[in-house]
């Protein structure tokens, strides 16, 4: 197994977690180091669920991989020696953990606790993401509680964490941010050159863009149907439909496409990686995601920084924060068929308004970048390190043991 090596701390370090070190991680990482002196900590170099080339860090030295395989697959003894053996080499002033329900996190807090070093929690989850009943409830509070402090998306996962019994006070915003600079830039560049990439990457003219993995929360059967009624309504001035992204749903998907008469409006052109996405943006009429389920929605601030208006499902943790109905944009309910295929058609009809809801979109989004995730992060190590140190009696070592030992499918990290 080759693993980048340990550097010794020197002092006040701060650990910053996360499951895998990808391009929006190391946007974050990069703005933290402003302000911080930060080592970042990433769980695998693999997992199953993000497709993401790997991205090498310019600073190998600010930078440890724990395992090079998933953390899911790996026996909690062993994670436990590996965490013990990293962080006591570290010897952190503070360790920043993403969520509180996976296996590396929860041995991250458990190391914290029972050396009495401040714990801040990063979390992208808001209450309405799955059913709440206090059987599980109630061990999340008790673990929640004994982080110092938190950094999440915005506003539902700031209620949704006080409603967990989490003081107000110790939670700051600005976790869920993309490198805003990369997609406008690579926008502009998609749009200057239009014309001959459209044609070399085989695009229509007018597109509705969605950017996903293709499994049942993304919604993407439903929202096919609506852009079947779409096109029936506005009939030959329907925009086309460009869905980016993979997963198991793919071929019930090209199925739909086949049955209801769709090739000529609908393009699928596979999983783009983090490079590739700002010229599908760019050449792009507006954004859509449809999801019944989801935590934030960080293509809804990918293609804000590009300048696009964005039509997002009302259950997404990023619309309260981000798109204002009929300002940069249109909500949706992802449930009904029906209306989701009206905001189709109203973003269609005000094609000449896209423009200004495009530059609302970056007016918003402007306000919502990487250094805004340093800045939260900050506050956010400097009340935990302010903080008296949360008890760590048997109760909760033994709820911390019992939800670590179960076997997780997935994680959702942001």
């Amino acid at each position: 197994m080759v693993l980048r090596p340990v550097p010794k701390a020197e002092g006040g370090k701060i650990c910053l977690l996360w499951h895998r070190f990808g391009p929006y991680h190391h946007a974050r990482f990069k703005a933290a180091r402003k302000v911080l002196d930060v080592v970042g900590v990433e769980f695998s170099s693999v997992d199953p669920t993000y497709a993401w080339d790997r991205v090498d860090s310019k600073s190998p030295a600010n930078m440890v991989t724990l395992f090079d395989r998933f953390s899911q697959d790996i026996p909690v003894p062993e994670i436990r020696r590996r965490v013990d053996e990293v962080f006591s080499g570290l010897d952190p002033a503070a360790v920043v953990i993403p969520g509180w329900s996976d296996r590396v996190p929860l041995a991250a807090l458990d190391w914290c606790l029972r050396r009495r070093v401040p714990a801040v929690l990063m979390s992208p989850s808001q209450k309405s993401d799955a059913p709440r009943v206090w059987v599980k409830e109630w061990p999340k509070q008790r673990i929640v509680r004994r982080f110092s402090a938190a950094l999440v998306g915005g506003g539902p996962q700031k209620r949704y964490l006080t409603g967990l019994g989490f003081s107000e006070g110790k939670i700051f915003t600005g976790y869920n941010v993309v490198d805003n600079a990369h997609f406008y830039g690579g926008a502009m560049k998609a749009r200057k050159a239009g014309k001959a990439l459209r044609k070399s990457l085989g695009l229509p003219e007018d597109y509705f863009v969605l950017s996903t993995r293709f499994v049942p929360k993304k919604n993407l059967e439903r929202f096919l149907e609506a852009y079947v009624l779409y096109t029936k309504r506005v009939k030959g001035k329907a925009w086309s439909l460009v869905l980016l992204g993979d997963g198991p749903g793919r071929a019930r998907l090209e199925k739909m496409v086949e049955e209801r008469a769709l090739r000529n409006f609908v393009c699928m052109p596979g999983f783009k990686q983090y490079n590739e996405l700002p010229v599908y943006y760019g050449l792009a009429n507006a954004l859509a995601l449809p999801s019944t389920s989801e935590q934030w929605g960080l293509v809804v601030n990918e293609a804000m920084a590009a300048g696009l208006p964005v039509l997002v499902s009302r259950a997404c943790g990023c619309c309260e924060d981000l798109v204002k109905d009929g300002e940069n944009g249109y909500l949706m309910d992802p449930l009904d068929t029906d209306q989701m295929a009206s905001v189709l058609a109203r973003m269609g009809q005000a094609k000449k308004k896209s423009t200004n809801m495009g530059a609302k979109s970056l007016e918003i989004i402007g306000r919502w970048c990487p250094d805004r995730f340093a800045q939260g992060l900050s506050r956010a190590v400097e009340a935990a390190r302010s903080a008296p140190r949360s008890g760590y009696g048997a109760m909760d070592r033994m709820i911390v043991g019992a939800v670590m030992r179960q076997k997780l499918k997935g994680y959702q990290d942001q």
